[in-house]
């Protein structure tokens, strides 16, 4: 008796949208069971009355029909009698152009149309055995949309595989296929698979478009299910090739080189359906695993922190409760409260690395629902030697950096799930960027940029572009106020930090004019003659006046800060032009420009100090010292700043979150640029923030310009959305 389970769940305006190839149907007994088992099959000989044997001996028939789409086989192995004796209730032959592709969305509309509640696949040419196939449907009671067979897992059989067939399955196939689809799988191949219903007929997969007339359909479900959040399940199965033959329908160079490129394609998303966002985002612990790894990598590699004479003065600032200012008084301050807990740089350490490695994760965290399981490779940026080299350094650039880029990952993270920030994400923005500004002061232009962000993120949909201003120079006040408010100025030594540049310009003016216009408190140490002051000055560098052959010349006499002022002023009005090509060429050297070698990047030990604090050199800290000679060019700054700015404008032209890209870039540019006019020497930490603003936006640049040309290109080789397959087929 023929049963009809035809149902009206197929709205008539989307069937008639479905791009299937035209057929013929020679045989059709009508249906039987809720589920049907569709065979592929062109030119398939003995094989495929064997496969069709071994089913009747299963009694398939009694839990599924089995129904035959034909690619146009002419060796007279479809007989319709000898079909109808091994219960096939179905053969289909596709008319239309298109290979194994088109032969399927021909079989699965047919299928659809007939009201089958699953569909069950198996290649015709004998390979895998029948057996597995109560197992398919009983996995398609259960819920599971998607049943994989697989060769490779626990119980699987994989008999006489070609040997680079198995490699390219193992090791390229099935990983790339996990990697951006989010689920695990392990054997991607082959056609020996299950649907159920509802996933096919879910627009967001779409399987019945022109798109898929080779090889690419199997690659694409297998990319696309898992992300759009359908249950997908591997159960063991086995496969088995004949001895001495490979049944295929796939050439060894051009056909195995059309799979891989189906694979690329599929991977990066290109026959997605557009207009529907993936609702399964990829496991977050691969991320979170990198992170932890880079933690305790990076822990054990620095630790317990290097500290150079710098460090070395703040601690002690701290330590003893008397502060200058020639260093942020908040790191010192902050340095002290560490310090009541566990002695030294330690714990100042493990703050910079759970800030660093805890910000990759975030936005890798974030970023899934962008890039999908590309997010994954963010967290590897943390390794590159140009960021992880000066975080062992216990600087105040290097805790700046840190913590902006903690709040740039608190606010992606908001943003890439398009919600406002709960109570503790505005908390910890907030404190981190109080903290930066405390200790870096002229990093105060990066707040502005971050703060608008979090003005946009709360309130894109309701706050125009001069409110999100508004607020954010209004907690840029907050947040300087308040670490104003934690040392009091009447503690502080005022030593005013900027008469180390402003020494450096005078020191610049007298070498180039031939007269001294250093003040006398200066000339008495170091002597009032241009022979003499010529041997101190060179683009790039201040040290010799401070820390080097002249010894420290700092001041904290109001009168003599007041005369190094007045003269500073005088000079720069007197002689304006020879002022900025000093600046510029200092600049110049910061950004190591027309140089060969790197500025200085870090020190990977501890300097000699009254409280006992060493480092032990390892294997990793000798390797990453190494760099700068080796690879010079990866601390090179204007190398970051060129990259920084194409990748920026790569990402507007391409409208990838333009607000995003503005505010990040621009707290970069706005970083950098003051430094044309306050940076003593050449030094690679000056700038280290915008490294990772660079990075980032490269990472997303790349990762756009690639989809984009890649779907450019697919739609120029294969313009199968536009154009019918007639003239196509081969």
């Amino acid at each position: 008796m023929v049963k009809n389970y035809m149902n009206l769940d197929i709205d008539p305006g989307v069937r008639a949208s479905w791009q299937v190839p035209s057929f013929e149907t020679p045989l059709w007994l009508g249906s039987q069971q809720r589920w049907c088992v569709v065979i592929p099959v062109i030119n398939e000989g003995e094989r495929i009355k064997s496969l069709l044997s071994r089913m009747a001996a299963l009694d398939i028939s009694q839990i599924a029909d089995i129904i035959i789409v034909d690619g146009g086989s002419t060796d007279s192995s479809l007989e319709l009698e000898s079909l109808q004796q091994k219960q096939v209730r179905g053969l289909l032959v596709k008319t239309g152009p298109g290979k194994l592709s088109a032969q399927l969305r021909c079989a699965y509309a047919f299928a659809l149309d007939q009201g089958y509640e699953g569909i069950v696949t198996i290649d015709g040419n004998d390979k895998d055995d029948p057996e597995a196939i109560p197992r398919f449907i009983d996995e398609l009671k259960q819920g599971v949309d998607f049943v994989q067979a697989s060769r490779f897992i626990a119980g699987g059989v994989a008999e006489n595989t070609p040997a680079l067939r198995d490699f390219a399955i193992r090791l390229i196939h099935a990983p790339a296929l996990a990697f951006s689809s989010g689920f695990c799988w392990t054997d991607t191949t082959q056609g020996f698979r299950a649907y159920s219903r509802r996933m096919l007929l879910d627009p967001a997969i779409s399987p019945f478009r022109n798109a898929f007339r080779a090889y690419e359909l199997l690659a694409y479900l297998s990319h696309r299910v898992p992300q759009m959040g359908h249950r997908c399940q591997e159960i063991a199965t086995s496969r088995r090739y004949p001895k001495g033959e490979v049944p295929t329908k796939i050439s060894a160079v051009k056909g195995n080189l059309k799979v891989l490129q189906t694979l690329f394609f599929a991977c990066l998303g290109l026959y997605n359906e557009p207009g529907f966002t993936r609702k399964c985002l990829p496991s977050g612990w691969p991320v979170v695993f990198l992170a932890i790894v880079g933690f305790i990598f990076s822990l054990l590699a620095f630790f317990p922190g290097w500290m150079s004479s710098d460090s070395i003065e703040q601690y002690t600032e701290g330590r003893e409760g008397v502060y200058g200012d020639w260093h942020p008084v908040l790191m010192a301050w902050w340095w002290r409260q560490l310090d009541q807990i566990y002695t030294g740089p330690a714990l100042f350490l493990v703050q910079n690395l759970l800030l660093y490695w805890g910000a990759w994760c975030l936005l890798a965290m974030a970023s899934r629902r962008w890039v999908g399981r590309y997010a994954y490779l963010l967290p590897l940026l943390g390794f590159w030697p140009g960021l992880l080299f000066p975080l062992g350094q216990i600087w105040k650039d290097i805790a700046f950096a840190c913590a902006m880029f903690a709040a740039w990952a608190v606010l992606i993270n908001a943003y890439a799930q398009s919600r406002k920030l709960n109570f503790i994400e505005r908390a910890s923005v907030f404190i981190l960027g109080l903290f930066a500004f405390g200790v870096k002061t002229n990093g105060l232009v990066v707040l502005p940029f971050v703060l608008a962000f979090w003005a946009y993120v709360e309130g894109r949909q309701v706050f125009a572009w001069k409110k999100v201003w508004i607020i954010s120079f209004t907690l840029t006040f907050f947040a300087v106020g308040g670490t104003m408010l934690i040392v009091q100025r009447e503690d502080v030594i005022r030593r005013t930090p900027f008469q180390y540049t402003q020494t450096y310009d005078l020191l610049a003016v007298s070498v180039r004019t031939g007269t001294n216009a250093l003040p006398s408190y200066i000339t008495s140490q170091v002597g009032d003659t241009i022979d003499l002051l010529k041997p101190l000055y060179f683009p790039g560098g201040n040290n010799l006046l401070f820390y080097n052959s002249a010894g420290d010349i700092s001041t904290t006499n109001p009168i003599e800060i007041s005369e190094l002022n007045k003269q500073w002023f005088i000079a720069v009005k007197e002689y304006p032009f020879i002022y900025f090509e000093h600046r510029i060429e200092n600049f110049k050297e910061l950004l190591r420009w027309g140089s060969k070698g790197a500025a200085y990047v870090a020190y990977p030990g501890t300097v000699a100090n009254t409280y006992g604090f060493q480092f032990v050199g390892n294997n990793f800290s000798n390797w990453l010292a190494a760099k700068p000679e080796q690879y010079p060019r990866m601390f090179f700054p204007w190398i970051y700043i060129a990259f920084l700015i194409s990748s920026a404008t790569t990402l507007f032209l391409l409208k990838w979150h333009r607000v995003l890209v503005i505010c990040m870039t621009g707290s970069a540019l706005a970083f950098v640029l003051p430094h044309i006019f306050i940076a003593p020497s050449a030094d690679y930490r000056y700038l280290y923030y915008s490294y990772f603003c660079t990075l980032i936006m490269m990472f997303f640049a790349v990762f756009s310009i690639s989809s984009k040309v890649i779907k450019k290109s697919i739609e120029i080789l294969s313009p199968l959305e536009k154009h019918s397959f007639i003239g196509n087929a081969t």
